[in-house]
């Protein structure tokens, strides 16, 4: 949930996501199950959610902790991220979701969106929701706020142009780039390590290709 990437290819895209977490919260077990007629995958977290889904009707989501900034808690929040993240599935599109959904009382996050032809941004920021239409032919990436202050974000976002430069947008490519180190100090390499016990304890893809999708886990913990 800490760093995301989109990578487009002839047949669909590969959507990639690095955990930076404390080992104790690491997932569990991989969940299969049906939402509201999706058949979903998902790695499910200690609350019953998940930071990442997938469907193979192409309905796949992914979370990233906190908006724009790092921002302070306010405990109590209504519901853990990740289960608002499941509920994506209770509704027939990303947009009806974003339009009927009650954020009031969730902790601040960022949700990329991949929706059949629809590629959204969405950042709660606590009071508002900010809403962007993405490219879906071009390459993106994300990192947390949270753990990555502006200037990071951006070493980070030119790490991956410069690990993507001319090179052919594949799975394999997609797990260099997750894997990575050695770039930037370890605290906030591609796949790091910090003192105070947050690292990256997993990376999962998704697998796009001519409208069915498929997860695959990678456990580091």
């Amino acid at each position: 949930m800490c760093l995301v990437t989109y990578l487009p290819t002839s047949t669909g895209y590969i959507l990639s996501s690095n955990r930076d977490e404390h080992p104790d919260r690491a997932m569990t077990e991989i969940i299969k199950e049906e939402l509201h007629g999706h058949q979903v995958t998902y790695p499910r977290d200690i609350a019953g959610g998940s930071w990442i889904f997938s469907s193979e009707d192409n309905r796949n989501v992914v979370l990233l902790n906190g908006a724009f900034q790092l921002h302070k808690r306010e405990l109590p929040y209504r519901m853990s991220r990740g289960l608002m993240v499941k509920s994506f599935y209770n509704y027939p599109s990303a947009r009806i979701f974003i339009d009927s959904f009650d954020f009031e009382g969730l902790e601040p996050f960022t949700l990329i969106m991949v929706d059949d032809d629809d590629f959204i941004e969405l950042r709660w920021d606590g009071h508002i929701k900010h809403i962007k239409d993405l490219d879906n032919t071009n390459a993106q990436v994300w990192s947390s706020c949270t753990l990555y202050n502006d200037d990071l974000q951006l070493q980070r976002a030119e790490l991956f142009r410069t690990l993507i430069d001319q090179k052919a947008y594949s799975l394999d490519l997609a797990k260099s780039i997750h894997n990575s180190r050695g770039y930037l100090p370890e605290a906030y390499d591609f796949n790091m390590s910090r003192d105070v016990g947050v690292k990256t304890i997993s990376s999962t893809y998704i697998i796009n290709s001519r409208g069915k999708s498929e997860l695959i886990y990678d456990d580091k913990h």
